[in-house]
């Protein structure tokens, strides 16, 4: 095969970069590109190919790129190298510069940002290596791209594509089985974007391998699919990469075809207008064949001294093999012989050394179609063993993938048989073997339903057993509270009232002392239960601690009380208690300035909430340390009137929220 099947495989890959690639099996996307690009405006100059060529870019691009790194903008400093790494890999126009300038901001500033924004670094540090046909250097770039786990459109093109490169460096070096593998790898990822350019890149690809290892019917499949693609992405230097592709397949099928696809295939890039040097050399080196072919040599050499001025430009290893063997061939036929016989034979070496077989192939027939002509047999047989010697290589792959696919195949029919003798040999005992085990599975489930619902009904009855002594314990001191209350309040209260009146006006100091101690026995007897709590219910009580609490402290307390009273008066005292312990810790721990009580009785349930604007609190390590009585007294409170409490704080507040359901 001719050395134009590397180098399109090259171009395929840089020309379709900027695109992305898909799955082959129908799968439904993740990912479409963001038509909505947020580059500055030098960013959105530097990423137009139009400008490219422009005299002015490469200047914009280094004054914008060290402007930016002055300001320590390594973000946008990146996205500028980026979108210049992007153009010139699209054109395969690789420079030494822009190299120098990535392994600078590999060196100083890539681990000063996320992976993600970084990942043009090694596809272009690859790609240049493959430019050069460097496959070993390339593989080691592309290895530390894929490494990466895609979570969006960018992140998933970049790696796929690091993929399909991988997949090229393998098939350039006639590793076939490992360049399908990965074309595989980039194609399930690649599938889960919307890019339809680079799907149809990886279908080329794939049509390439097939076409190589001598599966033409394979290879017309693929070359369809992606030519489909790309007329669905409007993609016209894509087509004609594929028709470039189409030309190849004719070529190796021998088909006469080939010559009226060339012709039309090179007039319709000419006319197409696209500016793209490294895809103008590879249809002209293919023009100089047909020219050639129909003893049309003096348009050759002018075709060839096109070439030469866009080979100057590319400096691409690439582009001068293929010019390089287009000049030979011109050489030949036009019977002057390779006038620089030492190039072409220094580029065998090159090729040799890199395990570029097919290139090999296309050197070695050139220098052996050289020494017939000029009659120098002995080198004649030399590169004519070296040419046997690239084909055997290329052959020895072919088989091994043959070899490879028959043990699959016969593998597979084995595993069918051995199937198929242990189905026949079961069959017998299949059925009762299904009924023990479905009888044994039907016992164990019974069990363990059974199990289950003891288990259940042994923890319902525990629980509710620790309720009923709870709300019975909260019950007992409630009620000795009421006794002590009414002890102190109608007691010791009216005692020291008379004590007041038999002393009369004798002792002003007296009286007054007598007056605190009643006041202060009356706030401890309300403390102990709310006087004429029975009587004015929940809702009153609840307004009057509020009054209490706002008149002896800095604090506004207001209410929010729907209640309709369908709880006990045991249970609605401890709801009570329960605002009375948390108006009691807003007033000692939260140095809040206003609370709130909401109280709201709905159809089915209760909801009360306590609220606050404190400092708040660590809710896991309070309630872990021994002295939270107060809050393990809100949630058992709840627990007894059956409820669950919910405490949430944070810097802005705590909200305490009681749920209870109600049971019919």
């Amino acid at each position: 095969m001719k050395n134009q099947l590397i180098r399109l495989f090259t171009g395929l890959f840089l020309f379709a970069f900027s695109f992305g690639a898909c799955k082959e099996t129908s799968t439904k996307m993740s990912y479409h590109k963001d038509p909505i690009e947020k580059l500055d405006s030098t960013c959105k100059w530097l990423s137009e190919r139009t400008h490219f060529h422009n005299e002015k870019y490469y200047p914009i691009f280094r004054n914008y790129y060290a402007k930016q790194l002055k300001s320590k903008h390594f973000d946008k400093a990146a996205i500028a190298l980026g979108e210049l790494t992007e153009l010139e890999m699209y054109f395969s126009f690789f420079q030494e510069s822009t190299l120098d300038t990535i392994r600078s901001f590999q060196k100083h500033y890539e681990q000063k940002l996320p992976w993600d924004k970084t990942l043009f670094v090694e596809s272009y540090i690859g790609n240049y290596y493959v430019n050069q046909a460097n496959y070993r250097k390339a593989i080691q770039s592309f290895l530390k791209l894929v490494v990466y786990k895609p979570f969006d459109y960018n992140t998933c093109t970049e790696v796929a594509h690091g993929y399909g490169d991988l997949a090229f460096c393998y098939f350039a070096m006639g590793k076939h089985e490992q360049a399908l593998r990965y074309n595989a790898k980039a194609l399930a990822l690649f599938n889960q974007t919307d890019n339809y350019t680079g799907r149809g890149g990886i279908y080329d690809n794939m049509a390439l391998v097939s076409l190589y290892t001598k599966n033409y019917t394979q290879a017309e499949v693929y070359f369809d699919k992606a030519m489909a693609d790309y007329r669905r992405a409007n993609d016209t230097g894509n087509v004609l990469i594929s028709l470039h592709n189409k030309i190849i397949l004719y070529q190796e099928m021998n088909d006469p075809k080939q010559y009226d696809l060339i012709d039309s295939t090179y007039h319709l890039f000419i006319k197409s207008k696209i500016r793209d040097e490294s895809l103008e050399v590879a249809l002209s080196s293919f023009y100089v064949d047909v020219l050639l072919h129909e003893g049309r040599n003096s348009e050759a050499k002018a075709v060839l001294f096109d070439m030469k001025q866009n080979v100057d430009t590319l400096n691409s290893v690439a582009s001068d093999a293929d010019y390089n063997i287009a000049l030979a061939n011109y050489q030949i036929k036009a019977g002057e012989g390779i006038k620089d016989i030492g190039l072409i034979e220094k580029a065998l070496h090159a090729v040799e050394d890199q395990e570029d077989y097919q290139n090999q192939i296309a050197f070695a027939q050139v220098l052996k179609d050289n020494a017939v002509l000029t009659k120098d047999y002995q080198k004649a047989y030399i590169f004519s063993e070296k040419l046997k010697d690239a084909e055997n290589k290329i052959s020895n792959q072919r088989i091994i993938t043959k070899t490879m696919e028959l043990n699959k195949l016969h593998e597979t029919k084995r595993k069918e048989q051995q199937i198929a003798i242990q189905k026949e040999t079961i069959s017998n005992g299949k059925t009762m073997i299904a009924l023990m085990f479905s009888l044994i599975m039907g016992l164990l489930l019974v069990l363990f339903i059974a199990f289950s619902r003891q288990r259940q009904k042994k923890i319902k009855t525990e629980n509710k057993r620790v309720q009923q002594y709870t709300k019975q314990l909260l019950d007992k001191t409630e009620e000795e509270r009421r006794r002590i209350a009414s002890d102190l309040h109608d007691s010791v209260s009216h005692e020291l009232l008379n004590l007041k009146h038999s002393i009369g006006g004798n002792t002003a100091h007296s009286g007054e002392k007598i007056d605190s101690i009643i006041k202060d026995i009356r706030s401890i007897s309300r403390n102990l239960h709310p006087v004429m709590f029975e009587k004015v219910g929940l809702s009153a009580s609840i307004n009057q601690l509020l009054d209490r609490a706002q008149s002896v402290n800095q604090l506004m307390v207001t209410s929010d009380i729907v209640y309709c009273g369908f709880l006990s008066v045991s249970d609605e005292l401890q709801v009570y208690r329960i605002i009375q312990e948390a108006l009691s810790n807003i007033i000692k721990y939260a140095e809040a300035v206003a609370a709130k009580i909401i109280i709201h009785e709905g159809s089915d349930e209760l909801m009360i909430q306590i609220k606050d604007n404190g400092k708040g609190f660590h809710v896991a390590e309070t309630l872990s340390k021994k002295d939270a009585f107060g809050l393990h007294n809100i949630i058992e409170r709840s627990k007894a009137i059956g409820g669950f409490a919910k405490i949430h704080s944070d810097k802005n507040g705590t909200i305490i929220t009681i749920d209870l359901k109600k049971t019919t």
